[in-house]
């Protein structure tokens, strides 16, 4: 085994899977190992964390209830019940239990369908970093203009988008409809001016399988498509 990489897995199978693509597992199996491992570590930590909190947090009410402790079986069960539901809804314990069911849930993922699930926590900070960094460019960016849309020469009657901001999913390979005819996006640039992000889109061939379909309006009227670039 690539330990290295079993390692550098491990920590990828924490994240989403748009982070993967900087790293390349070197198998699916490998890369499902590395997440049952991270599934394994992260319920095996998070359940020694609870179960020692818990018994620091009973200790501390036995003290404070004393009394509790000469009375009978059943009201020392009934005094143990409380204490647990008590424990159970501070904040630190189902944070805990959080994580607990969630390694026990990656790890069954990966054990039985090879299926990598991502840490539902890193996922939603990472997601509001994101929204942050993108609210934050996209003052930077201005008010919003709209798309220029060119025809490109050719048989293919391919197309140029040229954006403003980024299209969310628009990436290589996926299918556009424009004016119910269908594209697939053959590249994706950006660089600088006031629309920066271009989309290449050829007609879908024939007998294509059609992969994450958007649909696309056309900005303006068609005499003004093509008529430069970024102005």
């Amino acid at each position: 085994m690539d330990w290295p990489n079993f390692f550098r897995g491990i920590f990828y199978s924490l994240l989403p899977k748009d982070y993967w693509r900087s790293w390349r597992p070197s198998s699916t199996v490998d890369f499902a190992r590395s997440a049952m491992a991270s599934g394994f570590l992260e319920s095996a930590v998070s359940f020694s964390l609870l179960g020692r909190d818990y018994l620091h947090f009973f200790a501390i009410r036995a003290r404070q209830m004393e009394a509790a402790t000469e009375a009978n079986q059943t009201t020392q069960l009934y005094f143990l019940l409380l204490v647990t539901i008590e424990y159970v809804f501070h904040p630190l314990s189902l944070i805990l239990l959080v994580l607990s069911g969630e390694g026990v849930l990656r790890f069954a993922a990966a054990f039985i369908s090879d299926e990598v699930v991502p840490s539902l926590p890193i996922k939603l900070a990472l997601f509001a970093r994101d929204r942050l960094d993108a609210r934050r460019k996209s003052k930077l960016r201005g008010p919003e203009v709209p798309d220029l849309l060119e025809q490109l020469p050719g048989i293919d009657g391919g197309l140029r988008i040229c954006a403003q901001r980024p299209k969310e999913g628009w990436r290589a390979s996926i299918s556009v409809a424009v004016d119910g005819e269908f594209y697939e996006i053959t590249q994706v640039e950006e660089g600088t001016g006031q629309r920066p992000f271009t989309y290449l889109l050829r007609k879908l061939p024939a007998g294509t399988i059609i992969r994450g379909m958007y649909s696309y309006d056309r900005p303006r009227s068609f005499s003004e498509i093509g008529r430069g670039s970024d102005e």
